[in-house]
This record gives structure tokens, C-alpha cells and sequence, in this order.
């Protein structure tokens, strides 16, 4: 049996490259590794397209992509179980017409059979000799000659049918070996639609995880673009720009796909929105404090982190960069956006995906800034950029005080650089 698989697809984006990541590789067994779980195991990773990044941190363009690749393998996985599944009928279908043909020729020989035996009955009732020589007892040559056609005649009927009867069971053989030849062909070619239905769930399943992914995603970046709407209106119009494709490639996922996506995370938004409802989501640890700014104003962060970035904005002022930023976001805030842009029932305020709301808006709970562990810098009340003297100090020093940047955001930095 030959299982037909199309080649990997590699996708590797830019972020994991940058941070080091490398793609992951089925496992090389040992010497004692079973060649057959080594085969199998060879086809599965063949059905899949292999992604290696962190999903938050890589940029639109890359997470479009890799959208764009998955779906792809979905699509040729989907094509090659269409030609299997047809290539199985087309075997059936042949299995069908030989065990016709099988059963017509069994019919024609049972047919024959009863003829042949009534040919040997007769000889051995009238032996042919005895029919010969009582032709010269006959009164007249023409009576004998007459008899004697007669009897050529019969003969040559009974060598005729004998031969038919013959020739019947050769082409029984003959068809029987077709048909067992059919039954084979079938049996692998159920095997290898069997393989591909396999490959195609396997694809739909990664496809629906890795959109689950960017859904996650998409809900932190339309958080931040809230967060930013009041300090840096552009800024936050644009964020929001850039989740369009996201958005529009999401809301073009497969039925199959997006089913087996609900199916994926159902269980887990249910179960995190009953947690978010019941807890108000995760209180800021420690509560939210205000951090003084050294140029006037201040920061709410969550009280855990309030003295390392009270250290940190006045170091970052005795080097000459003077800052403060936005901190904690009351969820109150993104749960009266939900219900305007999303609907008011439970399941559109706490469950809905982002991508379903008109405009697309993130769930209650999915952004560091309602937990008061992310801080948006601003300088002179806008926000930082690449390049600049603040970003670049921050790049420098924020680790020493538990902040990580993150990439594509130069003006968020959190506790995980989420």
C-alpha cells in the first residue's frame, strides 16, 4: 500500500527566528525504534505545516501568512482526500463490476453444465458405436446416410457444447483472479482515504489551534488601541487598522474549521468567563496604586509592581528622559465598550470572539493593563517610538525593574511582555 502525502510546508516567522527559535522536528528514535511507529509518525508531521513563533509578539503581516500557509495545507489535504475518497469509489465500482461479471460467467457454466451432463447420460444410454453400426441393418443407403449426418451433426453439437463449457471456466479463473485483484486494490485504496481523512482532521484541528491563537491575539491588541484612545487617538485609529486583515482572515475560516475552533474553545472561554464574571477578573496583586510621575502626573500599576517602577521613572529622569504613561484599565471600561459595540447577553460580553463585533472589540480580561501589570510610556503626553531617547533607555534598563517590551508596541512594556 502506497499512502500518497504532499511535502511539508515550513513556516518559520521572522519573531521566532529573532529570538532564536528554531522549528520544531519529530523526534529521531533510537535504533530499536519500531520502523513502522517511525513510518507513521514521519505521515503525521506531513499533514501538518510546521509553525514555531510566539503568536503575540510576531507582526500582522507574518501572523497573515502563516494564516494564509495553514489554510493552504487545509486546502491540499482537502483535495487529496477528495481524490482518494474517488479513487476508493472508483475501486468499489470495479470490485462491483468483476463480482458481476464473476457471477454471470458461474450463471452461464451452471447453464452448461446441465447440457453436458445430459451429453454424458446419452452416451453412456446410446454409445456412439452402437448408433454407428446399427446404420448397416438400415434398408437403404439413404436411411443410412441420413443417420449418419444425423449423427455427425449431434456430435459435433455435443464437441461444441463441451468446448463452450470449457472455455466458460477458463474465463471464470480468469475473472475470479480480476476480482481478487479488485478486492485488493480496494481494500488499499480504503486504507489510503482512511490516511487522508486522518491528515485532513489533523490539519483542520491545527488550523482551528492556531486561529484560537490569533483570536487570543487579537483580543490584546484591541485592548492596547482602547487603552491608547484617549493619549494617542492616530495611534490607536491605526492599531486598529492593522487588526482589519486579522479580522477579515479569521471571519473567512472554512465552517469545518470554524466549528472545530468553537469546539476547541468553548470550554475555555466558558470556563474563563465564569471565572471573570464571578471575580470581577483577576484583581491587580496588590491592589492598584498611583505612581508619582517626576514631571507632573502618575501612573495606576498594580501595588506589586508600584515601587520598581516608581525606581524606575526616576532613574530614567536623572538621565534626562523624563516619562510617566498609562497604567491600569478599569474591565469595567472594555465590558461598557462590549456591550455597545458586541451586544449585552452574557455570551457577547464575556464570550464572543472579537472578531464577531461590529467594530471588532476585545473580551473583558484580555489585556495586562486590567490587571495593572502592563504601563504604556508617554513623553511629553506621547506615546514613545523606536529609536527615541526613551525606548532606547528602557530597552537598556527596563529589565532591571521587571519590564519587558512588546515587539511591534515600542510604548508597552509588562511584566511578561505580553
Amino acid at each position: 500500500m502506497t499512502l500518497v502525502r504532499r511535502p511539508i510546508v515550513t513556516v518559520v516567522l521572522a519573531a521566532a527566528v529573532a529570538a532564536g527559535t528554531t522549528v520544531a522536528t519529530p523526534a529521531v528514535g533510537g535504533a530499536q525504534e519500531d520502523p513502522a511507529t517511525e513510518t507513521e509518525q514521519v505521515a503525521h508531521s506531513q499533514a501538518l505545516v510546521a509553525v514555531e513563533a510566539d503568536i503575540l509578539k510576531a507582526d500582522n503581516r507574518q501572523v497573515t501568512q502563516a494564516l494564509s500557509d495553514i489554510k493552504a495545507n487545509v486546502d491540499a489535504q482537502t483535495a487529496e482526500l477528495a481524490a482518494a475518497q474517488q479513487a476508493l469509489a472508483s475501486a468499489n465500482a470495479a470490485v462491483a463490476a468483476a463480482d458481476a461479471a464473476v457471477a454471470e460467467t458461474q450463471r452461464r457454466i451452471d447453464d452448461l453444465l446441465v447440457k453436458t451432463d445430459q451429453v454424458v447420460v446419452n452416451a453412456f444410454v446410446t454409445p456412439g458405436t452402437e448408433s454407428a453400426l446399427s446404420m448397416f441393418s438400415e434398408e437403404s443407403s439413404t436411411i443410412a446416410n441420413v443417420k449418419w449426418a444425423i449423427l455427425d451433426l449431434q456430435t459435433t453439437t455435443d464437441a461444441a457444447l463441451l468446448a463452450e463449457y470449457h472455455a466458460a471456466q477458463e474465463q471464470l479463473r480468469t475473472q475470479k483472479d480480476t476480482q481478487d485483484k479488485a478486492r485488493e486494490d480496494a481494500q488499499n485504496r480504503k486504507a489510503e482515504a482512511e490516511a487522508a481523512l486522518a491528515d485532513k482532521q489533523e490539519a483542520v484541528s491545527q488550523q482551528a489551534l492556531f486561529a484560537s491563537e490569533v483570536q487570543a491575539r487579537l483580543d490584546q491588541k484591541l485592548s492596547e488601541a482602547e487603552m491608547l484612545k484617549n493619549v494617542d487617538p492616530a495611534l490607536a485609529a491605526q492599531l486598529k487598522a492593522e487588526q482589519a486583515q486579522l479580522v477579515a482572515a479569521l471571519n473567512e475560516l472554512d465552517e469545518e474549521v470554524a466549528a472545530e475552533l468553537a469546539r476547541q474553545r468553548a470550554a475555555e472561554l466558558s470556563a474563563q468567563a465564569e471565572a471573570n464574571k464571578a471575580a470581577g477578573i483577576q484583581a491587580p496583586p496588590g491592589g492598584v496604586v498611583s505612581v508619582p510621575c517626576p514631571g507632573g502626573g502618575s501612573i495606576q500599576v498594580a501595588g506589586d509592581i508600584a515601587k520598581p517602577v516608581g525606581r524606575l521613572l526616576t532613574a530614567a529622569a536623572e538621565a534626562g528622559i523624563t516619562m510617566c504613561g498609562n497604567g491600569y484599565r478599569d474591565p469595567a471600561d472594555q465590558i461598557a465598550v462590549r456591550r455597545s459595540n458586541c451586544g449585552t447577553s452574557y455570551y457577547a460580553i464575556w464570550i464572543m470572539p472579537a472578531s464577531y463585533c461590529s467594530p471588532p472589540t476585545a473580551r473583558p480580561g484580555a489585556s495586562m493593563h486590567e490587571q495593572g501589570l502592563a504601563i504604556d510610556f508617554t513623553v511629553g503626553g506621547s506615546t514613545i517610538s523606536y529609536g527615541g531617547a526613551a525606548y532606547n533607555w528602557l530597552k537598556a534598563h527596563a529589565a532591571d525593574y521587571g519590564l519587558s517590551n512588546l515587539p511591534g508596541e515600542p510604548w508597552h512594556w509588562s511584566t511578561n511582555g505580553k
